[in-house]
């Protein structure tokens, strides 16, 4: 079976829609058989300061025209998007599927992308993640960059369905750099006839990107890169968003291998694009690779957490935020790790302290060495680091169970 149709099948099973209950609240409880979760734990800490969130979730989930948008910000745990797919399909199917939203060509890069889309090139390209900050190419809002000097070159997205949620796409947001030395972008449809135009000149709201609606929704397209004036010499891409025009909850999941708090800091470009998403909801998944660096920890880690989140909300003033604290792990491969804890123990006490919302994995997992039990389970890879696609499924479910209560305790009390 490959990783993607097991995906699907874990999302079947563990998916938690439902008819409604007094026609507003949802019905939220993941069928599990595992006795070492914690299940009181799972919820939502801090959860009125969700509040805008969850009314906008329920005018959405009452018939209005509009999108929620989610941002999940995370490091390998997120990139491979099991964990954040499941959350992804669970609102797509609750509250309607307003797209698959960003992408990062990943298999280009030379890394792991998800299983729910297929990218593709045949020219050159240089790649620079943002975990290499000595690296001089910009980060932008993937979280890895690539960069082409080829004329015409190209690159093929194609988005694939779940069995019931279609993933076509007829609006394209591209996040390039965007001056005098930028190729134009042709859009081609999959029998290559033309259907849209990106030039470096468009204006837009938001540098760095450019706006397409192409004519008809379709599953997959490619970017051909032209120079038309001697000036342009290069294509440098940051991400892809692709959205369908409908009503819907848009969740965009940016994850990268070996992230930290201090990387997405220092990624110049990237807090700044995140405004170009318009969220709703910033969900940080973060401190896993922090952890691993037991018994050494920065000095600056909150320092790290807490300007990360303001610039953030500087730039999203109209964002909710969601912290998350990592699972309890292993470090080289079999070894306890306490740095687990203490990492959780940061982020808890730092959400607290600014009434910030937050879900403990930690805790909710089990707690102290329930890594043993995700293990003993199958739940967990042979590194001890990463979870398996079954542990990652579950890992969505759980939050997204937690976000359910969350929501349905403010629609009982606020719309009775």
């Amino acid at each position: 079976m490959t990783k993607q149709k097991k995906l699907l099948s874990l999302v079947a099973l563990f998916c938690l829609s439902s008819p409604l209950v007094a026609q507003d609240t949802l019905t939220a409880g993941p069928a599990t058989r595992y006795d070492f979760l914690d299940r009181e734990q799972n919820r939502i800490h801090n959860g009125v300061s969700l509040s805008d969130f969850y009314e906008k979730l329920y005018r959405l989930k009452k018939g209005e025209n509009l999108q929620v948008r989610i941002i999940h910000i995370g490091d390998s745990h997120i990139q491979a998007d099991f964990l954040s797919g499941v959350i992804r399909q669970n609102f797509h199917r609750d509250f309607g599927n307003g797209g698959r939203g960003l992408i990062f060509p990943g298999r280009v890069a030379h890394t792991n992308e998800p299983s729910n889309f297929f990218t593709s090139s045949g020219s050159a390209w240089q790649v620079k993640r943002i975990v290499f900050t000595d690296q001089p190419l910009p980060i932008g809002i993937g979280g890895i960059t690539l960069r082409t000097v080829q004329p015409n070159a190209t690159l093929a997205v194609k988005i694939l369905d779940t069995p019931t949620l279609n993933y076509s796409f007829n609006k394209i947001m591209l996040f390039f750099k965007k001056d005098a030395s930028s190729f134009n972008v042709v859009v081609k449809d999959s029998v290559n006839e033309d259907l849209a135009f990106i030039g470096p000149y468009t204006f837009e709201p938001f540098p760095n990107t450019s706006t397409v609606l192409l004519p008809f929704r379709t599953h997959q397209v490619t970017f051909q890169m032209l120079s038309s004036t001697a000036a342009q010499n290069q294509a440098t891409i940051f991400g892809i968003n692709l959205e369908n025009g409908r009503p819907g909850l848009v969740y965009h999941s940016i994850g990268v291998n070996g992230a930290k708090f201090k990387h997405y800091l220092a990624a110049g470009l990237f807090v700044d694009q995140t405004a170009a998403l318009a969220p709703d909801l910033v969900i940080l998944s973060l401190g896993t690779n922090e952890a691993l660096d037991y018994p050494y920890f920065d000095p600056q880690f909150v320092n790290q957490m807490d300007s990360l989140i303001t610039r953030l909300r500087a730039k999203n003033p109209n964002a909710r935020i969601l912290l998350t604290t990592p699972a309890d792990s292993y470090r080289r491969k079999t070894r306890r790790n306490p740095g687990v804890e203490i990492i959780g123990n940061k982020i808890t006490t730092y959400a607290d302290l600014h009434n910030l919302a937050y879900w403990d994995l930690y805790q909710v997992g089990g707690g102290s060495h329930s890594a043993d039990h995700w293990k003993k389970n199958r739940l967990m890879r042979f590194d001890g680091i990463h979870f398996t696609v079954d542990g990652y499924a579950l890992q969505g479910t759980l939050l997204y169970t937690a976000l359910m209560k969350g929501y349905n305790e403010y629609v009982q009390y606020r719309h009775p």
